[in-house]
């Protein structure tokens, strides 16, 4: 029997998940994700029921592990949960920003990128306001410390011409 943890995460996030590792997700045996959970994993109180999936939350399958068996350590705290959702966070952020920021797609519209790799990605295109923002808020991060990683976009070239 396979033990689960559930997980707050935004939509687009847990849609991507879910097309990369399944529905509950699995992830890599040695991945830096499963190493977080196993870190924070703690046995379940007595008095602390077994929880349910909620709406927004992705199910994840705890790893198997010689020091912590998932039938008696399948307990998260809040930061534990906070931890596991960083890392995913972490994930799926260096995977965007590293296909989006692809050298070749120079020459494209970012929102058409962005709408195509959420096609590719699982993720619905309801959710095309929230990637794009996450991406240009990456790219606006660096923009601030003097480096331009999105230099030859359509939409950026149209704003340098306005500005001039």
């Amino acid at each position: 029997m396979k033990f689960q943890i559930y997980i707050q995460l935004p939509v687009y996030e847990i849609q991507w998940c879910r097309k990369h590792f399944g529905d509950p997700c699995t992830f890599p045996a040695q991945s830096n994700v499963n190493n977080v959970i196993r870190h924070f994993l703690k046995k379940r109180p007595a008095d602390v029921p077994v929880e349910r999936q909620q709406d927004n939350q992705l199910a994840i399958n705890i790893p198997d592990s010689r020091s912590k068996d998932p039938q008696y350590y399948n307990y998260l705290t809040k930061y534990g949960k906070a931890a596991i959702a960083e890392a995913i966070n972490d994930i799926f952020t260096m995977r965007m920003f590293e296909n989006l920021t692809d050298v070749k797609m120079r020459g494209i519209s970012l929102t058409n990128l962005v709408a195509d790799w959420m096609e590719e990605n699982g993720i619905d295109y309801d959710q095309v306001g929230n990637v794009y923002q996450k991406f240009t808020r990456i790219k606006d991060s660096y923009r601030k410390q003097g480096i331009n990683i999105s230099r030859g976009y359509k939409h950026e070239n149209r704003a340098e011409k306005r500005k001039k």
